[in-house]
């Protein structure tokens, strides 16, 4: 969190300043949800072969900040090569090739479904440089233009204070997660965010 040393002049002066530092940084975070709350909140997952520069998507998943998460498992193209796999990310989301090939969607359907899902929506992932590649990967493949960019999940949490955080963390591990799937992986990051707004305002809790 950004700002100076807290002013000198005792105990009582510090404790006085964070309480109000806190409060400050709460209404603004309300008010951030206030303001969000009109707009169409999405959190995007993109699992992939692997880490390396030719990488390519194997599933994609999403959720809105409410409601059930969806996902694609996607049909490898045929651009897609297998000196691309990596045996480590196959263990990690448990996704063989020939399933995908199996029970996967073109790429051109997924693209698609996507930018339908997605329009007029702020599409926010935790990790926005790889899930960006993968998606140019698969825009590219299908030959489809991307109807959406996205956005640092980071930078929307950020407008909520951090003297929650750690209880927000455990209770979105909880009960939401992480499984390196994308259905799954992308309601952790939606429970991450319902949890953060319900910790400072309980107006938005249910």
């Amino acid at each position: 969190m950004a700002g100076g040393p807290p002013p000198a002049g005792g105990h009582g002066r510090v404790t006085k300043f964070c309480f109000k530092r806190a409060m400050v940084m709460a209404e603004r975070a309300i008010e951030h949800t206030r303001q969000t709350g009109a707009r169409k909140l999405a959190f995007i997952d993109v699992e992939a072969s692997g880490l390396g520069s030719k990488s390519w998507p194997v599933e994609v998943g999403w959720a809105f900040e409410e409601g059930e998460p969806q996902a694609f498992m996607i049909r490898p193209h045929d651009s897609w090569t297998d000196e691309s796999w990596d045996p480590q990310a196959e263990r990690l989301h448990g996704l063989d090739r020939a399933r995908l090939e199996r029970e996967g969607l073109a790429p051109v359907e997924v693209c698609r479904a996507l930018n339908e899902a997605f329009a007029g929506a702020e599409v926010y992932s935790d990790a926005p440089d790889w899930d960006g590649f993968w998606l140019f990967r698969l825009f590219s493949a299908a030959g489809v233009r991307q109807g959406f960019a996205l956005r640092d999940f980071a930078w929307l949490m950020r407008h909520f204070p951090r003297a929650h955080e750690a209880a927000v963390l455990a209770g979105a591990a909880r009960l939401a997660p992480r499984r390196h799937r994308a259905a799954a992986d992308a309601r952790h990051l939606q429970t991450l965010y319902r949890l953060a707004r319900e910790s400072c305002d309980p107006r938005l809790t249910p």
